[in-house]
């Protein structure tokens, strides 16, 4: 059997003898199905054979008009998502996923159409309020963004308003129930928010009903008609995107709030066996994403991911807990090992996170941000270490009179992380919540200014360090997440008042300003220090 140092050296490397250690790439293949330039031609094109077919329901046989109709169409929502939303227009599968609930917005709107007009009663100029227009407009904005919703609006309702009934008013409702229905969903966070949105489209779509019939004149049996079938509309378009949403979320494998609320269930076996086999490093991950999500929600990035992102960012190191100092006792196993060896066993964490994570099938942004949460940051505790004891040989070697050659080298990669660097804002976020957390456990009775320097430095040497240089947040959010870790880490350190038990406790408990200040000076000094150790031990 290999000794441990030796094994250790093998993990690292990715070359272990045991079991062949998962890497997390995307696919060669799939890379080139979603920036395929003739895939995405085929897309248009099937679209464009989708609405010639759906004009046939009306016209009984293509005609060159609905033919140029559908290509002028086409072509137009092309270019607007190409000028507008060039990430959607360049990725095949959210291009698939636009016309897809665009095409499923006409099926529903042409098919209740044809029905309503064989059906005697249902006056034709009251038509245009009995189909449901802002599915295709709630979907996309659960899916992809409130921008993307905002253009499938205006494109679901010309495809509509021209392919199904053509109709001013038809135009108008659409466009006015479809922003409503965004504007209620753009952040949701519970199930019943999507049926808020759907009332509020079929409470817009009475409006419009209402208003258009009487400036027609129309009846008050077809007023009452078109109200109740209004609000229909909206219950019916609720249950359909509710229904619709979490099968799309798995074909594209796309993410939204729902997701990240599902998997903030504390309850996932992951967290459950990080509880049990690393309480400290559990404890540590709920406070970094309170932290978190209140710097991410300060900034109006998702609040919800960084939470979820936090409770994972650590499960690596359920493999080897003892080694991480918020889970030791009394015993520490770095003292009986080298610098390298501590390094080695402290940078293991991610790779262990990383197969832990796909083992469990967790999203990619989760895959990332264990990947990437500590970038290419410098185990600096060890590295010290290490620095020392060369400096130890190099006083042997001129105390034995031996040569300098005999002085091992020091490889200062083999005590940083592997990287990458943090991607995206959540990432960063993420990064220096968990650092200014860490270091945060060595301050003691901290004062206002205490937590101020101490989020200052943090942030500063990570910044120096150029770990947030692929991240895309700005010097202006920086600042109000660093306002946002001193607000929360002021509530989340606070004080209490001691409560004597007598007078000799009275005594002690007061001191002069002398020591409170020395008080002080020790607690930053310490949590300076704990940055250092934040790095290596509870890295």
């Amino acid at each position: 059997m290999k000794p441990l140092f030796e094994q250790l050296i093998a993990r690292f490397k990715g070359n272990r003898p045991e079991r062949k250690r998962k890497i997390f790439v995307i696919p060669k293949w799939e890379n080139r199905l979603e920036t395929n330039e003739p895939i995405r031609i085929a897309i248009f094109l099937f679209f464009i054979f989708f609405c010639i077919v759906l004009g046939l329901f009306a016209t009984g046989h293509v005609t060159y008009s609905l033919v140029f109709l559908s290509l002028i169409l086409t072509s137009c929502t092309a270019m607007v998502l190409n000028l507008s939303l060039p990430k959607i227009f360049y990725s095949n599968s959210k291009l698939l996923l636009v016309f897809a609930v665009i095409a499923i917005n006409l099926l529903i709107a042409k098919s209740v159409y044809v029905w309503s007009i064989h059906q005697p009663g249902l006056e034709s100029r009251a038509i245009y309020f009995y189909v449901s227009t802002a599915v295709a407009p709630l979907l996309v904005t659960a899916l992809i963004n409130v921008h993307a919703g905002v253009i499938v609006v205006v494109l679901s309702s010309v495809f509509i308003s021209l392919l199904v009934n053509p109709s001013i008013p038809l135009l108008a409702s659409n466009l006015l129930s479809g922003i409503v229905g965004v504007y209620f969903i753009q952040r949701i966070c519970q199930r019943r928010d999507i049926l808020k949105a759907g009332i509020a489209v079929g409470l817009t779509s009475l409006v419009c009903a209402v208003g258009f019939g009487i400036i027609n004149g129309g009846d008050t049996d077809v007023l009452i008609q078109q109200a109740f079938l209004s609000i229909g509309i909206g219950l019916f378009t609720a249950v359909l995107v509710n229904t619709l949403l979490p099968v799309l979320e798995e074909i594209f494998q796309l993410n939204t709030d729902f997701t990240w609320l599902e998997l903030s269930d504390l309850n996932h076996p992951l967290l459950r066996r990080l509880a049990t086999e690393a309480p400290g490093t559990y404890h540590h991950s709920l406070m970094v994403a309170n932290i978190a999500e209140a710097a991410a929600n300060a900034i109006g990035e998702n609040g919800s991911l960084c939470r979820v992102m936090a409770y994972f960012h650590d499960i690596g190191k359920v493999v080897n807990p003892q080694y991480f100092v918020e889970n030791q006792g009394a015993d520490n196993p770095h003292t009986r090992l080298t610098p390298s060896m501590s390094a080695l066993i402290i940078i293991s964490h991610i790779k262990d996170g990383v197969d832990l994570a796909l083992e469990h099938h967790l999203r990619r942004p989760i895959i990332d941000a264990i990947q990437q949460h500590h970038g290419t940051s410098l185990v600096y505790y060890f590295y010290r270490k290490a620095l020392q004891n060369i400096e130890d040989c190099k006083m042997g070697v001129k105390l034995l009179n031996m040569g300098e050659e005999d002085i091992p080298e020091l490889d200062e990669s083999r005590f940083r992380y592997p990287g990458p660097k943090p991607q995206t804002k959540e990432i960063g976020i993420l990064m220096l919540a968990d650092s200014i957390e860490s270091a945060s456990r060595c301050l003691e009775k901290p004062s206002l200014k205490d937590i101020e320097q101490l989020v200052e430095d943090i942030v500063s040497q990570k910044l120096q360090d150029h770990q947030l240089d692929e991240c895309p947040l700005s010097m202006k959010e920086i600042t109000e997440i660093k306002h946002s870790f001193i607000f929360s880490l002021k509530t989340i350190l606070h004080t209490r008042i001691h409560y004597p038990k007598g007078p000799k406790n009275v005594e002690k408990s007061t001191g002069s300003d002398s020591e409170s200040s020395e008080r002080s000076a020790l607690a930053l000094a310490k949590a300076k220090e704990g940055m250092e150790i934040g790095t290596g031990f509870n890295a």
